[in-house]
């Protein structure tokens, strides 16, 4: 395996954009990476389209003798977010899907189709979209917290000093922080499965 990481940013149908990372060897493993896709059947076309010593930017049109894992998501009424990563030869996919039954469809077909499926991690919601119930008191304490630099290390800010820029009582404003922080915590572990 050559030492690079790829991440796929966009995709067009049979054309995909992506940044080629060296995580070893500088230019000559970007290189050499470039020259097996050139070598690949399923590749009709690569441009680099900017590069330095440890990137390259590519553009790509592919034509696959079987259907992609990407082809395969889109299948099962499922979607890709990206960017895909490609390491180690192992692709890495963030999924979103409509319902538990479309996902597991999706596995399935993944399942038949390649030799290795592995399961990461699966959420009950989409990463960065969770469905938290916070009051609009624990919101405002959790946004002016986080801007003040509380959850920093080293903090930037006290407990204290957030209260009275508030105008509320310390134990206030800690009780606000601990129950936000107690429902965030609470959609995050009972909403994820690490498998």
């Amino acid at each position: 395996m050559l030492p690079v990481r790829v991440s796929i940013t966009t995709i067009n149908g049979s054309v995909g954009f992506g940044i080629i990372e060296a995580l070893a060897g500088g230019e000559e493993s970007l290189k050499q990476y470039v020259s097996a896709m050139k070598a690949s059947p399923s590749i009709v076309e690569i441009e680099i389209t900017y590069q330095s010593p440890t990137v390259y930017w590519t553009r790509v049109a592919i034509q696959p003798s079987t259907p992609s894992i990407y082809e395969a998501v889109l299948e099962s009424s499922c979607m890709t977010r990206l960017p895909v990563i490609i390491q180690r030869g192992v692709q890495e996919h963030t999924i979103l899907a409509p319902s538990k039954g479309a996902f597991r469809d999706l596995l399935n077909s993944l399942k038949a189709r390649f030799s290795q499926v592995r399961l990461k991690h699966v959420r009950s919601f989409a990463s960065g979209l969770p469905k938290l119930n916070l009051t609009v008191k624990q919101m405002e304490a959790t946004s002016m917290a986080f801007r003040s630099g509380y959850y920093d290390i080293p903090r930037k800010t006290t407990v204290t000093e957030m209260s009275e820029r508030l105008g509320i009582r310390r134990v206030a404003m800690q009780e606000r922080l601990r129950r936000a922080e107690r429902a965030i915590m609470t959609d995050f572990v009972e909403g994820s499965i690490v498998c």
